[in-house]
Protein backbone atom coordinates (compact mmCIF):
# COMPACT_ATOMS: atom_id res chain seq x y z
CA UNK A 1 0.00 0.00 0.00
CA UNK A 2 1.24 3.40 -0.94
CA UNK A 3 2.32 5.74 2.11
CA UNK A 4 1.28 8.77 0.33
CA UNK A 5 -1.15 11.20 0.74
CA UNK A 6 -4.84 10.22 -0.93
CA UNK A 7 -5.31 10.56 -4.98
CA UNK A 8 -8.48 11.88 -4.38
CA UNK A 9 -7.83 14.80 -2.30
CA UNK A 10 -6.10 17.57 -3.93
CA UNK A 11 -2.41 17.83 -2.62
CA UNK A 12 -1.30 21.61 -4.00
CA UNK A 13 -3.17 24.57 -4.69
CA UNK A 14 -3.93 24.83 -8.63
CA UNK A 15 -3.16 28.15 -8.54
CA UNK A 16 0.54 27.37 -7.92
CA UNK A 17 0.92 26.98 -11.52
CA UNK A 18 0.33 30.70 -12.43
CA UNK A 19 3.39 31.52 -9.65
CA UNK A 20 5.85 31.86 -12.70
CA UNK A 21 8.08 33.99 -10.60
CA UNK A 22 7.93 31.46 -7.36
CA UNK A 23 8.94 28.44 -9.65
CA UNK A 24 11.74 30.32 -11.48
CA UNK A 25 12.64 31.52 -7.91
CA UNK A 26 12.94 27.72 -6.54
CA UNK A 27 15.04 26.92 -9.57
CA UNK A 28 17.48 29.43 -9.11
CA UNK A 29 18.59 27.84 -5.43
CA UNK A 30 19.85 24.98 -7.36
CA UNK A 31 21.75 26.85 -9.77
CA UNK A 32 24.33 24.86 -10.98
CA UNK A 33 23.45 21.62 -9.47
CA UNK A 34 21.35 20.43 -12.50
CA UNK A 35 23.41 17.44 -14.66
CA UNK A 36 22.49 16.68 -18.30
CA UNK A 37 19.66 14.95 -17.04
CA UNK A 38 16.81 15.38 -14.69
CA UNK A 39 14.05 13.23 -12.99
CA UNK A 40 11.64 15.74 -11.60
CA UNK A 41 9.37 14.12 -8.67
CA UNK A 42 6.15 14.97 -8.04
CA UNK A 43 5.23 17.39 -11.28
CA UNK A 44 1.78 18.54 -9.69
CA UNK A 45 1.11 21.22 -12.02
CA UNK A 46 4.33 20.66 -14.22
CA UNK A 47 5.43 23.91 -14.13
CA UNK A 48 9.26 23.48 -13.50
CA UNK A 49 9.96 21.60 -16.42
CA UNK A 50 9.12 24.28 -18.31
CA UNK A 51 11.88 26.66 -16.52
CA UNK A 52 14.83 23.74 -16.66
CA UNK A 53 17.86 24.31 -17.74
CA UNK A 54 18.25 24.36 -21.37
CA UNK A 55 19.81 21.17 -23.58
CA UNK A 56 18.77 19.45 -20.36
CA UNK A 57 17.12 15.38 -20.40
CA UNK A 58 13.96 15.90 -18.69
CA UNK A 59 11.18 13.36 -17.27
CA UNK A 60 8.39 13.86 -14.48
CA UNK A 61 7.33 11.69 -12.20
CA UNK A 62 4.20 11.31 -10.61
CA UNK A 63 1.76 9.28 -8.08
CA UNK A 64 -1.27 10.00 -9.55
CA UNK A 65 -2.31 8.68 -12.87
CA UNK A 66 -4.88 11.74 -13.66
CA UNK A 67 -1.87 14.40 -13.08
CA UNK A 68 0.63 12.51 -15.35
CA UNK A 69 -1.67 12.08 -17.89
CA UNK A 70 -2.62 15.67 -17.63
CA UNK A 71 1.32 16.35 -17.83
CA UNK A 72 1.62 14.17 -21.58
CA UNK A 73 -1.44 16.52 -22.66
CA UNK A 74 -0.01 19.91 -21.59
CA UNK A 75 3.67 19.03 -22.33
CA UNK A 76 3.86 16.01 -25.53
CA UNK A 77 7.47 16.33 -26.28
CA UNK A 78 8.34 15.56 -22.21
CA UNK A 79 7.95 11.84 -21.34
CA UNK A 80 6.10 11.25 -17.86
CA UNK A 81 5.82 7.94 -15.81
CA UNK A 82 3.20 7.05 -13.08
CA UNK A 83 5.24 5.82 -10.15
CA UNK A 84 4.94 5.27 -6.13
CA UNK A 85 8.84 6.21 -4.90
CA UNK A 86 7.89 4.38 -1.48
CA UNK A 87 7.20 1.16 -3.22
CA UNK A 88 9.68 -1.89 -2.98
CA UNK A 89 10.10 -2.26 -6.18
CA UNK A 90 10.35 1.69 -7.31
CA UNK A 91 14.44 1.16 -8.06
CA UNK A 92 14.24 -1.35 -10.49
CA UNK A 93 11.21 -0.39 -12.43
CA UNK A 94 12.81 3.81 -12.85
CA UNK A 95 16.46 2.67 -12.34
CA UNK A 96 16.55 2.48 -16.42
CA UNK A 97 16.62 6.74 -16.24
CA UNK A 98 19.60 6.53 -14.32
CA UNK A 99 19.30 10.73 -13.86
CA UNK A 100 22.40 13.35 -12.72
CA UNK A 101 20.24 15.32 -10.88
CA UNK A 102 16.79 14.80 -9.04
CA UNK A 103 14.25 17.70 -8.37
CA UNK A 104 11.91 16.81 -5.64
CA UNK A 105 10.14 20.30 -4.54
CA UNK A 106 7.32 19.87 -1.73
CA UNK A 107 6.74 16.45 -1.98
CA UNK A 108 8.32 14.04 0.59
CA UNK A 109 6.64 16.00 3.49
CA UNK A 110 3.24 13.80 1.77
CA UNK A 111 4.62 10.69 2.32
CA UNK A 112 4.92 8.82 5.85
CA UNK A 113 8.06 7.07 5.26
CA UNK A 114 10.29 9.74 4.08
CA UNK A 115 13.40 8.50 4.28
CA UNK A 116 12.14 4.89 2.24
CA UNK A 117 11.28 7.75 -0.38
CA UNK A 118 14.56 9.74 -0.71
CA UNK A 119 16.60 6.00 -0.16
CA UNK A 120 14.45 4.77 -3.58
CA UNK A 121 14.90 8.04 -5.52
CA UNK A 122 19.11 7.91 -4.44
CA UNK A 123 18.84 4.66 -5.66
CA UNK A 124 18.44 5.40 -9.04
CA UNK A 125 20.56 8.16 -9.24
CA UNK A 126 23.56 7.85 -10.80
CA UNK A 127 27.45 8.12 -8.51
CA UNK A 128 28.01 11.93 -7.86
CA UNK A 129 24.85 12.58 -8.85
CA UNK A 130 22.65 15.59 -6.95
CA UNK A 131 19.48 14.89 -5.37
CA UNK A 132 17.76 18.49 -5.12
CA UNK A 133 15.29 18.71 -2.08
CA UNK A 134 12.98 21.47 -1.32
CA UNK A 135 10.33 21.00 1.99
CA UNK A 136 8.36 23.06 4.24
CA UNK A 137 9.91 24.39 7.26
CA UNK A 138 9.20 24.84 11.07
CA UNK A 139 6.92 22.53 12.50
CA UNK A 140 5.44 25.23 14.74
CA UNK A 141 4.20 26.82 11.82
CA UNK A 142 1.99 23.95 10.54
CA UNK A 143 -1.49 24.78 9.67
CA UNK A 144 -4.97 23.85 7.95
CA UNK A 145 -3.14 24.53 4.57
CA UNK A 146 -0.81 21.89 5.59
CA UNK A 147 -3.29 19.32 7.06
CA UNK A 148 -5.42 20.15 3.98
CA UNK A 149 -2.20 19.61 1.79
CA UNK A 150 -1.65 16.08 2.90
CA UNK A 151 1.46 16.89 5.06
CA UNK A 152 2.55 14.79 7.17
CA UNK A 153 5.09 17.01 8.77
CA UNK A 154 7.19 20.54 8.58
CA UNK A 155 10.65 20.26 9.02
CA UNK A 156 13.87 21.31 11.24
CA UNK A 157 17.29 20.79 10.04
CA UNK A 158 17.54 17.70 12.02
CA UNK A 159 14.48 16.35 10.82
CA UNK A 160 15.43 16.71 7.79
CA UNK A 161 19.00 15.10 7.84
CA UNK A 162 17.04 12.05 9.54
CA UNK A 163 15.82 11.25 6.22
CA UNK A 164 18.56 11.07 4.42
CA UNK A 165 20.51 7.90 4.46
CA UNK A 166 24.13 9.38 5.24
CA UNK A 167 25.75 5.42 4.35
CA UNK A 168 24.95 6.21 0.90
CA UNK A 169 25.24 10.12 -0.06
CA UNK A 170 26.35 13.78 1.95
CA UNK A 171 24.33 16.89 2.02
CA UNK A 172 26.70 19.38 0.02
CA UNK A 173 24.84 21.78 1.59
CA UNK A 174 21.03 22.64 3.37
CA UNK A 175 19.40 26.29 4.05
CA UNK A 176 16.03 27.89 4.88
CA UNK A 177 14.38 29.73 2.38
CA UNK A 178 11.88 32.22 2.01
CA UNK A 179 11.81 34.17 4.79
CA UNK A 180 8.73 36.83 4.22
CA UNK A 181 6.50 33.57 2.99
CA UNK A 182 6.95 32.16 6.81
CA UNK A 183 5.74 35.28 8.05
CA UNK A 184 2.64 34.47 5.53
CA UNK A 185 2.34 30.89 6.47
CA UNK A 186 2.65 32.32 10.42
CA UNK A 187 -0.75 34.31 9.90
CA UNK A 188 -2.55 31.40 8.28
CA UNK A 189 -2.11 29.68 11.26
CA UNK A 190 -4.30 32.59 13.16
CA UNK A 191 -7.53 32.19 10.87
CA UNK A 192 -9.21 28.73 9.96
CA UNK A 193 -9.18 26.80 6.28
CA UNK A 194 -11.17 24.62 4.78
CA UNK A 195 -9.98 24.25 1.31
CA UNK A 196 -6.70 25.13 -0.46
CA UNK A 197 -8.40 25.95 -3.53
CA UNK A 198 -10.29 28.76 -2.34
CA UNK A 199 -9.91 32.13 -3.55
CA UNK A 200 -8.42 33.59 -0.28
CA UNK A 201 -5.77 30.76 -1.07
CA UNK A 202 -5.43 31.98 -4.56
CA UNK A 203 -5.23 36.12 -3.83
CA UNK A 204 -2.35 34.72 -1.08
CA UNK A 205 -0.67 33.69 -3.92
CA UNK A 206 -1.03 35.81 -6.43
CA UNK A 207 -0.35 38.73 -4.65
CA UNK A 208 3.33 37.01 -3.29
CA UNK A 209 4.11 36.10 -6.63
CA UNK A 210 4.04 39.55 -7.90
CA UNK A 211 4.84 41.87 -5.26
CA UNK A 212 6.03 40.23 -1.95
CA UNK A 213 8.58 37.91 -3.86
CA UNK A 214 11.40 40.59 -4.80
CA UNK A 215 11.10 41.45 -0.91
CA UNK A 216 11.62 38.22 0.24
CA UNK A 217 14.36 37.48 -1.78
CA UNK A 218 16.58 40.42 -0.47
CA UNK A 219 15.25 39.42 3.19
CA UNK A 220 16.84 35.87 2.30
CA UNK A 221 19.94 37.69 1.23
CA UNK A 222 19.99 39.68 5.12
CA UNK A 223 19.41 36.15 6.78
CA UNK A 224 21.79 34.00 4.94
CA UNK A 225 19.27 30.62 5.12
CA UNK A 226 18.91 30.99 8.72
CA UNK A 227 15.50 30.86 8.14
CA UNK A 228 12.36 30.42 6.26
CA UNK A 229 8.99 28.98 5.21
CA UNK A 230 10.90 25.97 3.43
CA UNK A 231 14.42 24.26 3.52
CA UNK A 232 16.42 23.24 0.83
CA UNK A 233 18.95 20.62 0.40
CA UNK A 234 21.31 19.24 -1.95
CA UNK A 235 22.82 15.88 -1.49
CA UNK A 236 25.36 14.01 -3.51
CA UNK A 237 25.22 10.20 -3.67
CA UNK A 238 28.46 8.61 -2.80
Amino acid sequence: MSTEHSLSAPTYAPVMAEAQNYMRWVLDQFRGEFGKSVLEVGIGHGGYSAHMPPDTQYWGLDIDPEIVANARANFPHRDFFCADITAADFPDRLGHLAPDSILCANVIEHIEDDRLAVTNLLHILKPGGRLLLLVPAIPALYNDLDRLAGHFRRYTRSRLTAAIPLEICTIKRMHFFNSIGALGWYANKLKRHHSIENANVSGQVRFFDRYVLPISKAADRLLAGSFGQSLIAVVRKS
